[in-house]
């Protein structure tokens, strides 16, 4: 038996193991670092298997049986799906040529699914650019632990990128919706897709109509699913639009733009990544807010174009992105509760330095508290310090170049000050 053959044998023994082992009579904490060290195993062995995958198929030694191709090869030789096994194939050639993605999968600091992720948004016209920039990008992917992080930074390396090689945008398509309504008994079915930015606009009014629904629900003892309320939210959407005054209503969406050109990229409340040319149809009757940052944490002030109650409610949402649960909780902070981090009944101070978001089912249900999160070190905030802040956004020109958004990226990640 040779080498290769003696490892596999062993693999096969020591899965046999795992498979075998009584994980019912187990301590939580037991089963739990099992769970995720097999995780962690199987991403490593995802890599280390990526290299003979793909010399296999490089030097063509799937088709000496006359397979048509790898994937049918593959799929067939491990009773996997041609397509799944097409996806493996396509990972394991370019895991080859990203060395820096792969040490950090086999330490674990990475997983397979940040590799997937490089993949999508390194496509051809990008790739010199990935290859300059794979390991500042994988430093920032460890600091990260909510993987929709990782995708928004993607997300903002790709389109900076565009911006250097000059690539011509598409203009977003269109929202559609199709309404087809039934003459024999009179009910309407509607399907649909909404560009980015008008699904923010519906979203938003939707989810404040289905927690009245929910609400009045409660009160009156009915129950309905999710769907139903969804549905009785739409309409009571249109009895508001049929009873309005005849005044056109302005778009409202909670805008993310950083202290750099706008001409660049922004973010939505919800976390979706939009682009400045996707905003221009909203920007004449859009009501936007801005706030002003020192450094990563601490709000300076905020510039109002309309007023609206709960402004420090709203600086705490859009400084802190998504819920700060210590358990990773991927909720936007635009649904959460924004709560005390010292309670108030111990002498904790309503203020952006003790507020933090949670979801509503992690803040409201005890059990559920999680590690507490220290409130941040308080600082005074001055007009002398508004009026720098005002200054350094007027003149700073911000860097179009990946790589000093890459470094300006990592030195912000430093704990506040």
């Amino acid at each position: 038996m040779n080498a290769a053959a003696e490892l596999m044998a062993e693999l096969h023994d020591v899965i046999d193991r795992v498979a075998a082992l009584d994980t019912s009579a187990m301590e939580p904490s037991e089963r739990r670092d099992l769970a995720v060290a097999v995780q962690r195993e199987r991403n490593r062995l995802t890599v280390a298997a990526s290299a003979p995958l793909s010399e296999w198929e490089s030097r063509g030694e799937w088709w000496t049986d006359g397979s048509l191709n790898p994937s049918l090869a593959l799929g067939r030789e491990t009773k996997s799906c041609r397509h799944t096994s097409r996806e493996e194939l396509r990972r394991a050639r370019r895991l080859q040529e990203m060395p820096h993605t792969r040490a950090a999968i086999l330490d674990g600091r990475l997983s397979v699914d940040h590799a997937d992720l490089f993949i999508r948004y390194a496509t051809p016209a990008r790739w010199p650019w990935f290859e300059r920039n794979e390991e500042a990008l994988v430093t920032l992917m460890t600091r990260h632990s909510l993987f929709d992080d990782c995708r928004r930074i993607m997300r903002y390396w790709a389109d900076l990128v565009d911006d250097q090689l000059d690539a011509g945008r598409e203009g977003p398509a269109p929202s559609t919706l199709y309404a087809s309504r039934s003459k024999a008994d009179g009910s309407l079915k509607l399907d649909g897709l909404l560009g980015t930015i008008d699904a923010e606009i519906v979203q938003t009014e939707l989810r404040r109509r289905e927690k009245e629904v929910r609400a009045d629900n409660k009160a009156k003892g009915v129950r309905m699913t999710p769907a139903q309320v969804r549905a009785a939210a739409l309409v009571r959407m249109a009895e508001r639009s049929s009873n309005a005054t005849g005044m056109q209503a302005r778009p409202l969406f909670q805008l993310i733009v950083g202290d750099r050109k706008a001409r660049q990229i922004c973010e939505l409340a919800s976390g979706h990544i939009v682009t400045p040319h996707e905003l221009l149809p909203y920007l004449d009757d859009a009501v936007m807010e801005t706030f002003f940052f020192d450094g990563p944490k601490t709000v300076i002030a905020k510039s109002q174009m309309r007023l609206f109650k709960g402004v420090l409610r709203k600086a705490i949402q859009v400084r802190d992105r998504h819920c700060e649960h210590s358990s990773g909780c991927p909720t936007p902070s635009i649904d959460c509760d924004i709560d005390h981090r010292v309670p108030w009944t111990e002498g904790g101070e309503t203020s952006q330095f003790n507020g933090g978001p949670k979801c509503p089912h992690q803040n409201r249900h005890k059990q559920f508290a999680g590690t507490p999160v220290p409130p941040a070190p308080e600082r005074s905030v001055t007009r002398r310090d508004l009026r720098v802040v005002r200054l350094r956004w007027h003149i700073f020109n911000g860097a179009d170049d990946p790589d000093d958004w890459l470094r300006e990226q990592g030195s912000n990640l430093r704990p506040a000050d």
